[in-house]
């Protein structure tokens, strides 16, 4: 493997490993790491004209034109870490739930802020879009979600669809919104087991929402890049309410929880808070993503965005 390709692949593995965890954006990371244009310019290439090079002019051309040889190495590198991350995963939320979720709520919370810092946050109406995306946030992480309606293939293929539409995003997980849709758990546990039917509808579903949506994309950044972000940080900050660490089912209401303090969580469940291990959780999280995301400058580095910002 020509050192490109291999460092192509171990793009590929963390980025897989990261969108294990909500809150770490892969699409950040390939930002980061210098490939969110070529994977953006090389998706929003798939078009039927590709068919008429092959056909006109041989598959080496195809190849050549299509940039193929760099999805698949990405995706192989994607798919070699993202499993063992999951079992990672499980193994910690069924030992150390709370610290686990603390970690996750210190990740968003600098997330938010490492995506509003490259934006003109002086101007009115970006703070503006701000709070419609808080509210939007809150207002889904108070919903059932689809793990409501049943852990079935469509359910699967819905989740897929809806998260790899964040997880091309700078700034936004496909795990968080996995989290939101009350499927990150499903997904998990799927890809522990190996349940090849719903890992297959989760994976059809990432493929047809990353071809319809990488186009939009591709045009939203360009043209709103400041609107787009301060949606997103405002959606991830609403999404806060979906991660707090102390909270307990409601007794006879599908997918119902109620927020509690530390101490309260302590008396209702038995089982101690942990507040200390938490407060560490989630400034190791923090701290994590403020140095992870240091170079990340969205105006000034994403050449997908181009120059205009609205």
């Amino acid at each position: 493997m020509s050192g490109r390709w291999r460092g192509v692949y171990l793009r590929g593995m963390a980025m897989g490993a990261v969108e294990t965890v909500p809150g770490v954006s892969s699409g950040t990371l390939a930002l980061i790491t210098g490939i969110y244009e070529e994977l953006i310019l090389t998706l929003g290439g798939i078009r039927p004209s590709l068919l008429r090079i092959w056909r006109e002019q041989g598959f080496k051309a195809f190849w050549r034109a299509s940039n193929f040889g760099f999805l698949l190495v990405l995706l192989a590198g994607m798919v070699t870490s993202i499993v063992p991350a999951a079992r990672l995963i499980i193994w910690v939320m069924e030992r150390w739930p709370v610290p686990l979720w603390a970690f996750f709520c210190g990740l968003i919370l600098v997330g938010v802020v490492v995506v509003l810092r490259p934006l003109a946050m002086r101007r009115l109406r970006n703070w503006c879009w701000v709070a419609a995306g808080l509210m939007a946030g809150v207002w889904v992480s108070l919903q059932p979600g689809l793990g409501a309606l049943g852990l079935t293939p469509l359910v699967f293929f819905l989740s897929g669809a809806l998260a790899i539409c964040a997880m091309l995003l700078p700034g936004i997980s496909g795990t968080f919104v996995l989290l939101l849709l009350g499927m990150y758990a499903p997904v998990l546990q799927a890809l522990n087991g190996f349940d090849l039917p719903l890992i297959a509808a989760f994976a059809a579903g990432c493929a047809c929402g990353m071809l319809g949506f990488v186009h939009l994309l591709r045009w939203l950044l360009l043209h709103y890049h400041d609107v787009v972000m301060a949606l997103a940080a405002g959606f991830m900050a609403g999404s806060l309410v979906k991660l707090w660490p102390w909270r307990v089912a409601v007794p006879g209401e599908t997918a119902a929880e109620q927020w509690l303090t530390p101490a309260g969580y302590s008396m209702a469940t038995g089982e101690p808070a942990m507040l200390p291990a938490a407060i560490i959780a989630a400034t190791a999280a923090a701290l994590l993503v403020w140095l992870f995301s240091g170079r990340d400058r969205h105006n000034q580095e994403n050449p997908a965005s181009g120059t205009v910002n609205s």
